[in-house]
């Protein structure tokens, strides 16, 4: 049985687009090698079978990105990502052709100024493979209603994809909705990266539970929300899995989240935890 039911991998931390919503990299900025990665996958392969290629960083300004889909296939994982969508239309035909790659996130919610952005994006996506979900993501909400780019973008998708009225007040009042056979559209707030405050709060998480992040430089981290490697319970490069999570660090942690009660300082002061 799996221990996890994902392993996020940050193969860069390097961006093509500076958003606002996006906490700025603290880290060295780091490309993974093949070898890294490769090394990698030996790992997780013991303990997942579906990997995220993404923490922070664009996974598509990675000059290997098709080469790491593929060996991923060589370890029976599946591969998701999330991708701000610029460069897809120039790897969309090479993408097309990864049997690993199972799902693609487009965060349409990203700040850039290029003319015909999502409609580039919608007519590369039928070039995809058709078991291939695709997930717009429109995480720029404010209280859980559309702000004006995100109405603009919805009027977007109802004129390319022909919805009816019906999906489109779907659109405007649900946040998870399905377009197509294998085509989504995830609406949220918009997206805030936790950070160490003085806001503590008890509650429970599935980091440790149901997933773990590996950053670009090695370091392991309970979620993919932390992006500067505070929480570090070891380096992936240094040692195994299973000596990670042996760690008093990382099962102290495991059993404060059991207990309600966050042992780290990150993670009482992070709002994405459940407070039930």
């Amino acid at each position: 049985m799996d221990r996890y039911k994902k392993v996020y991998i940050e193969i860069t931390n390097c961006c093509n687009l500076h958003c606002s919503f996006c906490s700025p990299v603290t880290k060295q900025k780091k490309f993974m090698t093949q070898d890294e990665f490769e090394h990698i996958l030996k790992e997780v392969s013991k303990v997942t079978k579906v990997i995220y290629l993404h923490v922070k960083g664009e996974p598509l300004l990675h000059p290997k990105i098709i080469d790491f889909i593929k060996l991923a296939e060589k370890y029976n994982l599946t591969v998701n990502l999330t991708t701000n969508g610029i460069l897809f239309p120039k790897l969309v035909d090479n993408l097309k052709d990864c049997k690993a790659l199972h799902k693609i996130n487009f965060s349409l919610h990203s700040e850039q100024n290029i003319p015909s952005y999502e409609e580039n994006i919608f007519k590369n996506v039928e070039k995809l493979s058709p078991n291939t979900v695709v997930i717009y993501r429109l995480w720029t909400l404010k209280d859980n209603k559309l702000d004006e780019k995100s109405t603009k973008i919805v009027e977007k998708l109802k004129k390319y994809y022909k919805l009816s009225t019906e999906t489109v007040e779907k659109l405007k009042k649900e946040k998870n909705i399905k377009i197509s056979s294998t085509i989504y559209v995830d609406k949220d707030n918009e997206f805030n990266w936790p950070k160490l405050t003085n806001n503590k709060s008890c509650g429970y998480c599935y980091a440790l539970k149901t997933q773990i992040a590996i950053l670009s430089d090695g370091t392991v981290v309970p979620c993919c929300l932390d992006s500067d490697g505070i929480i570090n319970l070891g380096n992936i490069y240094q040692e195994s899995i299973e000596e990670i999570e042996k760690k008093e660090r990382y099962q102290k942690l495991k059993k404060s989240f059991q207990d309600r009660k966050p042992s780290e300082l990150l993670c009482q002061s992070c709002t994405f935890k459940r407070m039930d």
